[in-house]
């Protein structure tokens, strides 16, 4: 099944996978030098949460939407996946982080870069509605902000959310789930999902992690946010997977 909100990898190329960044644009960009935008078959997937730093002075989300939203109209290789931060600004839910509200700094962060907030904040809302939800490639590996819902029962059940809104329990799930939680997804679900999807393994961020981690056969993933040792996808999409450490091998690393 294909439409505008997953994205299908071919079995050939090259790629990267990024998790959340937070508004942090130096590591932004950071990643972009290590993708090559002029190779068709070198794709780089960014899982969410781009924006939503904690300081406005210092919070760099605009920056990171105004050159991601260019190179999305230019690339189609570069890939923009859907976060929880990105849907809480798309629904209006607001979020919390130490206290502060997250949807109204973004608002402030727009007016002290842009000087006015519209039309930049419409803009952006827009670029977030177009997001994908999901990415999978051909050699089984799933890609997504967060989850996997345990909502899902069949393929059928997981195409439902394509049918539906922003207030889809499924989506919310893929958006906002945390690992061993059992109100949210233990390791069972993690490989009963991907059963149902008929696919090898699963690469997420969401939950800070040092690093990584490896939880049954899904890696959870820190690029950016809240880690000392960065953490990212560099895999050859026509590798062949058969379990979570084929996956593992691919992970590299910036320290510092």
């Amino acid at each position: 099944m294909t439409n505008d909100k997953l994205i299908e990898l071919p079995g050939h190329g090259r790629l990267i996978v990024v998790t959340d960044l937070h508004g942090n644009f130096d590591d932004y960009n950071h990643y972009l030098n290590l993708w090559d935008e002029s190779d068709e078959d070198f794709h780089i997937i960014f899982t969410g949460d781009m924006i939503h730093g904690l300081d406005v002075k210092k919070d760099q989300s605009v920056e990171i939407l105004d050159d991601a939203i260019a190179k999305s109209k230019e690339f189609s290789n570069f890939h923009t996946l859907l976060g929880n931060h990105e849907w809480a600004q798309i629904t209006s839910t607001e979020i919390y982080k130490n206290n502060q509200p997250l949807l109204l700094g973004f608002k402030n962060v727009i007016s002290y870069k842009k000087g006015f907030i519209e039309p930049h904040l419409t803009r952006y809302i827009r670029f977030f509605k177009s997001m994908p939800y999901f990415a999978k490639t051909k050699n089984g590996l799933f890609i997504s902000h967060s989850g996997p819902s345990t909502k899902v029962k069949s393929v059928d059940g997981f195409n439902t959310i394509f049918a539906s809104d922003y207030s889809s329990p499924i989506l919310y799930d893929f958006l906002w789930n945390r690992y061993n939680n059992v109100t949210d997804y233990i390791q069972s679900d993690v490989d009963r999902f991907l059963e149902i999807m008929d696919l090898k393994a699963m690469i997420v961020g969401h939950c800070p992690v040092e690093s990584y981690k490896v939880f049954s056969k899904q890696i959870i993933m820190s690029s950016s946010f809240n880690t000392k040792v960065k953490t990212y996808l560099d895999m050859d999409l026509s590798m062949e997977i058969t379990c979570i450490e084929d996956v593992q091998k691919q992970l590299k690393f910036i320290i510092g």
